[in-house]
């Protein structure tokens, strides 16, 4: 008998609002855990925030082992050192501080702690896996939301692949979500992250497995990233947008879990692991044409994508015109906000559309409207490029 696709389904406890971290030694006691693993890197150390966990931790009686070797973009063999040691350490709980690369980091080594092995192991999402709990996160930044999705991103350098793989068994128990530990996140990252929940929320509203409930989120979302996002650009200490932006990223990473997202994400992995694009950014560049082609399928939500950024639309347009107006908004407001082209990172058009193959066969691609082909994925990535 297969197993229901059900609509609703999370099972993490979360805490959310400013101020929550210093409530982790509750959280530790909740969870009836002795020993913490600590993932993170050294960007979050620098900033002071580690230093705050660890005092938390040490207030509440509780030992912990730290790791802070995550890397961006996490690499198999980061994921498998930090498996190995915590396991050795016997923790019985990992806690993810920062942004997506520390919680997938977090998230393979968890599932490494109960299951052993290596994480490309696990790369098949058939492959049997035992249930592995204790992991608790704490973003940093208001981006991946991975703290709510059933998801790990790898990097396998040997073969230069993302590989996305499934950790339905490893996903978070506890979530503390504190905008003011994302107060200091530079201008940069703040509009990397930012620009990756709208992906997350666009995305997921037109794939062919979106539903009622996770439309009304993926709307929702979209309009919080439009409001606020330009206000955290502004002014970095606004905590009333830091916060709205927090939430929208969780829900975002949740509605990865509801509804997946489409070849915007396939774009994405394949041009950030072959040209070392910020995940953000990659997500960004592919907003456009994408938008263009699912209006030839699905114009009314494009229309209404288009609504939330203030286009006008007098009811004459072709689903053509409709991606065009659209597409065109988006890249008023993600330019407008600083986002700078495609070819400053050194890439060519040649290079870009070179990679078209590992797009079409990337996993999210069949959930684009539509379909996918190399041909078509070619024609994606040349719109890109400016």
């Amino acid at each position: 008998m297969a197993t229901p696709y059900y609509t609703l389904l999370q099972k993490a406890k979360m805490l959310g609002h400013p101020g929550a971290i210093n409530q982790l030694g509750d959280v530790i006691n909740d969870g009836g855990f002795k020993k913490a693993f600590l993932v993170y890197d050294q960007g979050v150390k620098m900033c002071g925030i580690i230093d705050k966990i660890t005092a938390l931790l040490k207030a509440n009686g509780t030992e912990y082992v730290e790791f802070g070797e995550v890397l961006a973009d996490p690499p198999s063999g980061v994921i498998d050192k930090g498996g190995e040691l915590c396991r050795q350490s016997g923790c019985d709980c990992v806690i993810a501080i920062g942004g997506g690369s520390s919680i997938d980091t977090a998230k393979g080594i968890t599932l490494l702690r109960v299951n052993g092995g290596k994480i490309l192991d696990y790369k098949d999402a058939a492959t049997p896996k035992k249930y592995s709990p204790g992991l608790i996160c704490i973003p940093t930044t208001a981006g991946t939301g991975s703290e709510l999705s059933q998801g790990i991103i790898v990097s396998d350098l040997e073969n230069k692949q993302k590989v996305p793989m499934m950790a339905f068994e490893a996903m978070a128990e506890f979530i503390i979500l504190d905008p003011e530990l994302t107060v200091g996140m530079p201008a940069g990252l703040t509009l990397m992250t930012g620009l990756d929940v709208f992906s997350h929320a666009w995305e997921s509203y037109v794939t062919p497995i979106a539903h009622p409930m996770s439309e009304i989120q993926s709307e929702k979302v979209m309009q919080e990233v439009i409001k606020y996002l330009p206000r955290v650009m502004k002014d970095g200490n606004d905590i009333e947008a830091r916060t709205r932006m927090l939430m929208a990223a969780s829900l975002g990473g949740f509605l990865l879990r509801m509804a997946a997202t489409n070849c915007g994400h396939s774009i994405a992995h394949v041009i950030g692991a072959h040209f070392h694009i910020p995940h953000g950014a990659a997500c960004a560049y592919g907003v456009p044409p994408v938008m263009r082609l699912i209006a030839k399928y699905n114009p009314a939500k494009i229309k209404y994508i288009g609504e939330l950024f203030g286009v006008e639309f007098d009811g004459k347009e072709t689903p053509e015109q409709i991606g065009e107006k659209t597409a065109n908004a988006y890249i008023a407001f993600r330019d407008g906000l600083g986002l700078k082209p495609l070819s400053s990172y050194g890439v060519t058009k040649e290079q870009l559309v070179s990679v078209a193959k590992d797009v079409a066969n990337e996993p999210f691609a069949p959930l684009t409207l539509g379909g996918m082909t190399e041909e078509l994925a070619a024609q994606l990535l040349a719109e890109c490029y400016y």
